[in-house]
């Protein structure tokens, strides 16, 4: 019988920390990277570093839609199909 664990772990919850840290204080291309990274372990991370990141440089009448916003659905929607593949493969380790 498998046991599934619903609560983060602490790799993941500081991944996590560091990813909406990083949103402030690091270059795009390295919080790019580690929210990929976190991506897979906490697959909605994507969605929620596009809202803050959206919602923290708002400025109004900058943008037409909220680009990061978009770009973490999309990341997110592309870790749920990346998970559910890996969780169904016959490849198990």
């Amino acid at each position: 019988m498998t046991r599934v664990s619903t609560s983060l772990g602490i790799f993941d919850g500081l991944l996590v920390l560091l990813a909406f840290v990083g949103v402030i204080l690091f270059p795009w291309p390295l919080v790019v990277a580690i929210m990929l990274a976190g991506a897979f372990f906490v697959p909605f991370l994507p969605l929620a570093m596009g809202i803050f990141a959206d919602t923290l440089y708002y400025a109004p009448h900058a943008a037409a839609f909220p680009y990061a916003t978009i770009l973490g659905a999309a990341a997110t929607g592309l870790a749920l199909v990346v998970r559910s593949r890996l969780k169904t493969s016959i490849i198990r380790g």
